[in-house]
């Protein structure tokens, strides 16, 4: 569901947000997607820290695209909207409930002018960020094409996005591994237990220990690797 989200704002060049409570996969599900596009070089994937200004978001974009980062807000935007232009690219925002509203409104604008895809995903507050806590925020909310509730949608979107994100994890980026065993799938979604932090933590465990001696993955190998994760 959130890779499908990604992609159709992509292919439409619209803007996308993707909102949740930690945990749940938000930039694990990013991170596949830059790595599952990385041929092609039209996807950025900037992520937010609470120091992310206006200009500073600027900058890092900037810095993406191989353009000066020097000048003020209006001729970085300029410089922005001048590399992006008609090229069909994809911005993906990770913690963007971080930025604040000049950063949202600056991402409006060069989305407006140069069509570029945009996606934000955060904490819930990043709709309220987004729509203004009386609704004020309405021009930049009416640019949203689709919006993506995962505590709502849990059910919906677990299965599809669990097994790309658990196939990337295992197969380090590689896109020829074979897929996994049922059993073994089921092994980690008993213990990731939907929390797709958990799962990364359980995943990149159990494939290191796998490597030791080639014993490959079993269940037994993730319950008892599982034991040693704090619950």
């Amino acid at each position: 569901m959130v890779l499908d989200l990604i992609s159709a704002t992509h292919d439409f060049g619209d803007i996308g947000v993707i909102y949740g409570p930690a945990g749940m996969g938000k930039s694990m599900v990013l991170k596949e997607y830059v790595r599952a596009n990385s041929a092609n070089k039209g996807v950025i994937l900037i992520e937010a820290d609470p120091g992310y200004t206006a200009k500073v978001l600027l900058q890092a974009l900037c810095a993406r695209l191989g353009l000066r980062k020097t000048g003020n807000i209006h001729e970085l935007v300029e410089e922005c909207v001048q590399g992006l232009r008609d090229k069909h690219w994809l911005v993906l925002v990770d913690e963007a409930e971080l930025l604040p509203y000049r950063a949202l409104e600056v991402l409006r604008r060069i989305h407006d002018r140069s069509g570029v895809a945009i996606v934000l995903a955060g904490m819930p507050r990043l709709l309220l960020n987004l729509k203004g806590s009386r609704g004020e925020y309405a021009q930049l909310y009416s640019r949203v094409g689709m919006a993506l509730d995962l505590e709502s949608r849990k059910k919906e979107s677990e299965a599809k996005d669990f097994s790309a994100i658990l196939g990337s994890l295992l197969s380090n980026g590689e896109d020829s591994r074979e897929p996994l065993a049922p059993e073994i799938a089921a092994a980690f979604r008993k213990h990731s237990r939907g929390n797709y932090r958990r799962l990364f933590k359980l995943a990149r465990g159990v494939a290191r220990t796998s490597a030791i001696g080639n014993q490959g993955i079993s269940v037994t190998l993730i319950d008892r690797y599982a034991e040693m994760l704090i619950h």
